[in-house]
């Protein structure tokens, strides 16, 4: 399939390879970049190897997942230099057992360059090419409460709250806050299949 490769004016976007580990791994073991769970905090480099493959074959499959992200030309500064690995983000497409797609949007961005709203136009391109990769198929966030930010971003993408509730014992321990609740927000109404499938993924 053809990639949807559309960057902006101040993002570098990339299918990731595997020369992108070593920079990736860096920002995806941040403890700052997991303070909403710092349970799951990625410490092994080969998470990130097995994410970016998961990633490429979603690339390989379907023309659309994550990129890497880099920073662009309009968006270098004296502290982000043009080309600077930023992180990862895009739109993933998973399928349930019954067969229904919904393309998982997410991003994982170095906290250096956090506040230039660096990841709300990443996740607005991103849910652009999933429109115009598969129109038909619903882009989801997945989203903790104790990550405010990170749902600011997805609504600010499109996205609305469609289910609100408690998350798993696990997920609880690695937050460390018996009154987290985990949202779903979505680019329209979600089937009760989908959603059903969606809350029982922890």
């Amino acid at each position: 399939m053809t990639d949807i490769n559309p960057g902006t004016p101040r993002l570098q976007l990339d299918p990731p390879v595997r020369a992108d580990r070593d920079a990736v791994f860096a920002i995806a073991s941040d403890p700052r970049t997991w303070a909403h769970i710092p349970g799951e905090r990625i410490t092994d480099p080969a998470r990130v190897e097995a994410a970016l493959e998961m990633f490429g074959t979603g690339w390989r499959e379907h023309g659309l997942s994550h990129w890497v992200v880099r920073v662009g030309e309009d968006g270098a500064n004296p502290g982000l230099e043009r080309g600077r690995v930023l992180g990862t983000g895009g739109v993933h497409l998973f399928e349930t057992e019954a067969g229904s797609r919904i393309w998982n949007l997410g991003y994982r961005l170095d906290p250096a360059c956090w506040g230039h709203g660096f990841a709300t136009e990443l996740a607005r391109t991103a849910v652009a090419s999933a429109g115009e990769k598969l129109a038909e198929v619903p882009v989801i966030a997945r989203v903790l409460s104790t990550n405010p930010a990170s749902v600011k971003v997805a609504q600010k993408a499109g996205l609305q709250l469609r289910w609100e509730g408690s998350p798993s014992p696990q997920t609880v321990a690695a937050v460390g806050d018996e009154s987290v609740t985990r949202l779903i927000l979505a680019d329209r109404e979600l089937e009760p299949e989908v959603r059903d499938w969606l809350v029982s993924r922890g």
